[in-house]
């Protein structure tokens, strides 16, 4: 019916700009009109050149040519009268009345085929929107296998929280008998790739029930009141498939946080739609045997009618896998590549802390690609390192040409971090070190955590900076200069400092207080500063700087002290640009011992080492 008002307007609205615009135009070009005495009057005087007559309507020209009209009461006798005068007459016949009927014909016409054009689509729309749902419903019969919980890995606690919601959909008589209403919704919410659709799958899977999977984009269209009347066709559908599950991927997208003024009246498209999602929500029966459930990154810009108790009753938080369940979801995934013989998942899963899901399954396909490339049969150890070095680092840049100088310069700056990252006791030890370019990084010095951190202490965040500072004091040390090399350093140092010193309350003078707040949810994003005082500005300021002062000092005092040590690692790292972990702990291990740093000679070949079996050197000479 809103189709059909809507092109009726528009219809009358072009007809009256129509008839504006030939009236317009009528009275532009519609000739002067005399009356019959004035014709008269001409016509004595012999001033008509040729009269048209149009039924009893006359169009007279002037022998100057002005013309007019007038309507003559007797056509017939005036005829007779211009008999023999020299005045041209000719005759045309009154088509007024059929065009008439031909413009009122072919109004009626125009609008019948309106009326019929509106209704069609509106019929239209409504199989559109019935054809929507359908699209979106996955049946538990399909053709496809189904995702079940032995599919979902790394999860555990979310998986026992939503085993209840199987367990409802499965068998809903066993709470109705005591009186128990299983949520409405459940809202599971994390960074991406975590897996929230997936384990949203694994339910409707698990349960086997009908399963209707929707993305919060799909509701938003251009034209108000689509996007409301999807949803209330979903769930009109949604109780013809009771028990089953209705799935909205990204529901910030149309439940987002609604605004004062004219958003608030809900007249525009998005409030409308979150409108009807709220109605329907509420409107369930307790014979209705349907859970919502939805996914979101951005928690905190949902709007509070949506996540009060009675629509969405429980939050889930999907949060990156510990080292144990990291290794479980590797396992799922290496299980559809041929790993080599007694491949230890484990040893993987330290490597990659804080990985997601979905980084964790790229992981594996680009170890299988590397594999493949390499033209081997089997996906090795090496393969996950290459594939680890080029989602971490970026593909490796062999066209790039850097100076000898720059080159020197580089192996100095990661060296300084990886003896410092050594020494320092509250590090995390070193993974790999080195200085061939990947992405935009021209060289890199990974560390790795033994464990997975939940918090961080002021002994540790402050040898992490005193760690990114020791490229840049190894510069200095070495060259008695400073390069652009260290730029990622000190962002990356400054804003660790500023937030010990403004959101973890790690400073003495400032105090227990959090000046930084973060808007982001789980997709972090830029944090804004509270408003405070100058005094209380300048004394931040004041804190940070000395903070990242005393961590420079530090990194020279370290660096100077054992500047043999740096000057032999960086003449390695040049001779050969990448060192592993075992590498470099022989390295180490060969510098402490002062039989070995003393037998060391300017060659870096060990020959006097008495362990130069185990030198790291000496055994490239060997290679």
């Amino acid at each position: 019916m809103a189709i059909l008002v809507r092109n009726l307007i528009l219809f009358f609205m072009f007809t009256v700009l129509l008839a504006l615009s030939y009236g317009i135009w009528n009275i532009e070009h519609k000739l002067r009109t005399v009356t019959y005495s004035e014709f008269r009057y001409c016509l004595a005087n012999h001033d008509i050149s040729q009269i048209t007559f149009i039924g009893n309507r006359v169009i007279v020209q002037h022998v100057d040519g002005d013309r007019y009209e007038t309507i003559v009461p007797n056509a017939e006798k005036l005829i007779s009268e211009l008999q023999g005068k020299n005045i041209q007459i000719s005759f045309e016949k009154d088509r007024s009345d059929q065009i008439f009927q031909g413009v009122a014909l072919a109004y009626i016409i125009l609008l019948a085929l309106t009326v019929i054009i509106s209704l069609n689509r509106k019929k239209k729309s409504e199989e559109d929107v019935q054809k929507f749902a359908s699209d979106k419903l996955i049946l538990p019969d399909g053709d496809r296998k189904p995702i079940t919980f032995d599919d979902v890995a790394g999860l555990p606690e979310a998986l026992e929280d939503l085993q209840e919601i199987v367990s409802f959909l499965k068998n809903p008589n066993q709470y109705s008998q005591i009186g128990a209403v299983s949520p409405k919704g459940i809202l599971l919410q994390g960074p991406p790739g975590t897996g929230k659709t997936l384990l949203a799958r694994a339910i409707a899977g698990e349960a086997q029930v009908p399963f209707y999977s929707f993305s919060g984009s799909d509701f938003v269209e251009m034209f108000v009141g689509v996007g409301a009347s999807r949803v209330r066709d979903i769930f009109r559908e949604a109780k013809t498939k009771s028990p089953c599950i209705i799935f909205i991927d990204e529901i910030d997208a149309v439940g987002g946080r609604r605004a004062g003024g004219e958003t608030a009246s809900g007249q525009d498209e998005r409030s409308q739609t979150l409108n009807a999602l709220l109605v329907e929500m509420d409107g369930f029966s307790t014979s209705d045997t349907i859970v919502v459930l939805a996914a979101t990154n951005r928690p905190d810009i949902l709007d509070p009618a949506l996540r009060r108790p009675g629509r969405f009753d429980r939050q889930v938080n999907i949060l990156p896998p510990d080292t144990k369940g990291r290794k479980q979801i590797l396992e799922v995934h290496g299980a559809k590549v041929a790993l080599a013989p007694d491949f230890d998942m484990g040893r993987i899963a330290r490597m990659v802390p804080g990985f997601t899901g979905a980084e964790l399954a790229n992981l594996v396909n680009e170890a299988a690609l590397m594999a493949a490339r390499d033209g081997k049969n089997i996906v090795e150890y090496v393969d996950f390192e290459h594939a680890l070095d080029r989602i971490l680092m970026g593909v490796e840049r062999k066209g790039l040409i850097i100076s000898e100088e720059d080159r020197m310069s580089l192996a100095y700056h990661e060296a300084g971090h990886a003896i410092i990252a050594k020494l320092l006791p509250n590090s995390d030890p070193i993974h790999k070190i080195t200085i061939i370019p990947r992405g935009r990084a021209l060289g890199q010095t990974q560390q790795l955590s033994v464990s997975d951190r939940s918090s961080y202490s002021y002994d540790y965040l402050r040898s992490r900076i005193t760690i990114l500072m020791g490229g840049r004091a190894a510069e200095e040390i070495a060259f008695q200069q400073r390069t652009t090399g260290a730029q990622g350093d000190i962002v990356q140092a400054t804003e660790l400092a500023t937030n010990m010193i403004c959101k973890w309350g790690m400073s003495q003078v400032i105090g227990p207080q959090a000046l930084i707040l973060d808007d982001g949810g789980f997709l972090g994003g830029a944090a804004r500063r509270m408003e405070m005082s100058n005094k209380t500005a300048e004394a931040v300021d004041q804190e940070i700087n000395d903070l990242l002062e005393t961590c420079s000092e530090d990194a020279v005092t370290i660096l100077k002290e054992k500047y043999y040590l740096l000057k032999q690692l960086a003449a390695i790292l040049l001779d050969v640009e990448t060192l592993d972990e075992e590498d470099f702990e022989i390295i180490m291990s060969c510098h402490f011992t002062d039989k070995i740093q003393a037998g060391i000679k300017e060659t870096h070949q060990c020959k006097t080492c008495p362990a130069a079996d185990s030198c790291l050197h000496s055994k490239r000479k060997k290679d």
